[in-house]
């Protein structure tokens, strides 16, 4: 067995020293040779015993995940396994193409953010996972891909058959530093691919020139402004698809996709994003139309998405796991159209994550809601109060005249929320969407919004 975790070693296993943000694997050799590694890897020369066999590497990452590949046989061969990545529509995409491929006939895996702690798991449990899928006889998998996951090398030796990029906005700079290196990340990706693998690019994002020039195979562009289209690579094919009409109303979203019509409950211009992205990845598959019509149009709610809480109450709830500038402005304009009364946000931001977003985001919420309350999402190791100063700071020198609250307790922010929500009103709850669990660092408590949504609303009577 091949392993990174010195607990999990067993007699006669190998353990690679990765390293890692706030720990080196090498620190850790001790405890793995004596639970019974026999075989240690690692970037640097170490001490072993005898009987122990060392072998340096230039980066153990990547010796880690195609040891693991070779351990399990290399399952992502024996698939077509289709990587998506970007900012955001990763989890929206995965799902779409999901159940496209699933209405078809085919048996799709999903690996991504709602279904693993982690977007993109460690390669070795990456792999475990794909051999997984293989042995149960998956013969697709979608997986989202994370610009950390790139990185760090967690999808080094995987073949990718097709791989889709949606965006690239602000977020995650507290570990890439800069959008050069966020890019660098994501490009990583698309130079992985081969002759025979497809890149399909969303040509309306400007980094879409930088991906289409390191990609070996067929380039495939999709896109909503038309204006943007001189970007498409050479390698021009007759998949391209031709968003013909969009018709966004409150509670669905009707478009045209050349000549095949969709109906929708997934709203919102970055939707139709999300959906083109996956139609041309369900044609690039050799899927017909009405199929992937039928697999688009099966997908009525995907967790913590834009996610409509109902309890019988006179206006509506939203949670969305909106937790970047860029996702909670669309979640923003989404919704402000189809508020007859007031757009009400509750929303934080994590703690020791990228904190240059934290004012953007106040600004965008101070802009475009009509009424604020900042709270806590995952504090981490930071203290709520000082998350909530930096954002609230944002707020301040608006023109619009918008109301801001801070309250450092969530599901008092939620209860204040609906509390003053009335007929016509729309409450936007965002940031943490599907996640279960709130993180304070030093304790982790059960919290879930979309279920304290349910249980603040069946005490209100409007």
């Amino acid at each position: 067995m091949i392993t990174y975790d010195s607990r999990k070693v067993k007699s006669g296993d190998t353990f690679v020293a990765i390293p890692g943000l706030k720990y080196d694997g090498v620190e850790f050799i001790p405890q793995a040779i004596a639970n019974g590694a026999t075989t240690i890897v690692a970037e640097r020369e170490v001490t072993v015993p005898p009987g122990v066999k060392l072998e340096r590497v230039p980066s153990a990452r990547q010796a880690l995940a195609y040891l693991s590949a070779k351990y399990y046989g290399f399952p992502s061969r024996q698939l077509k396994l289709i990587g998506v990545t970007g900012t955001k529509g990763k989890t929206t995409v995965a799902y779409l193409i999901q159940s496209i491929l699933n209405t078809a006939g085919f048996r799709a895996g999903l690996i991504g953010t709602i279904t693993n702690p982690l977007t993109t798991p460690e390669s070795a449990d990456l792999q475990a996972e794909l051999a997984k899928m293989v042995k149960e006889g998956y013969t697709h998998c979608v997986l989202e891909v994370s610009s950390h996951a790139l990185a760090q090398e967690r999808v080094h030796a995987c073949h990718f058959a097709v791989a889709i990029f949606t965006n690239l906005t602000h977020d995650h700079l507290d570990y890439h530093e800069t959008m050069a290196d966020y890019l660098l990340a994501k490009r990583k990706l698309f130079e992985m691919l081969d002759e025979n693998s497809t890149a399909i690019v969303n040509v309306d994002d400007p980094a879409s020139s930088s991906l289409i020039g390191v990609v070996k195979g067929e380039v495939v562009a999709y896109g909503v402004d038309q204006a943007r289209h001189e970007l498409r690579s050479t390698k021009h094919n007759e998949y391209d698809v031709e968003v013909a009409g969009v018709d966004i109303r409150a509670d669905a979203m009707i478009l045209k996709l050349n000549s095949t019509e969709i109906r929708t409950p997934l709203i919102g211009l970055h939707n139709v994003y999300n959906i083109t992205a996956a139609f041309q990845c369900g044609l690039t598959l050799g899927i017909r139309p009405a199929s992937i019509k039928q697999g688009i149009e099966a997908v009525k709610v995907i967790p913590g998405r834009q996610e409509e809480i109902k309890g019988g109450q006179s206006f509506r709830v939203i949670v969305d796991f909106a937790h970047s500038p860029d996702s909670l402005q669309k979640l923003l304009e989404t919704y402000k159209p189809f508020a007859q009364g007031k757009l009400i946000l509750v929303f934080g931001c994590p703690g020791d994550r990228d904190r240059e977003k934290r004012p953007i985001m106040g600004g965008i919420a101070a802009r475009l809601a009509d009424f604020t309350i900042i709270t806590t999402d995952d504090s981490h190791s930071e203290k709520p109060e000082n998350i909530i100063k930096e954002i609230e700071h944002g707020t301040q020198n608006t023109e619009h005249g918008t109301q801001v609250e801070t309250m450092v307790d969530r599901r008092a922010a939620i209860e204040k929320a609906l509390g003053m929500a009335k007929a016509g009103d729309i409450v936007l709850i965002a940031g943490r969407g599907h996640e279960k669990v709130q993180d304070f660092g030093d304790k982790q408590v059960p919290f879930d919004d979309r279920e304290v949504v349910r249980e603040i609303l069946k005490c209100i009577k409007k």
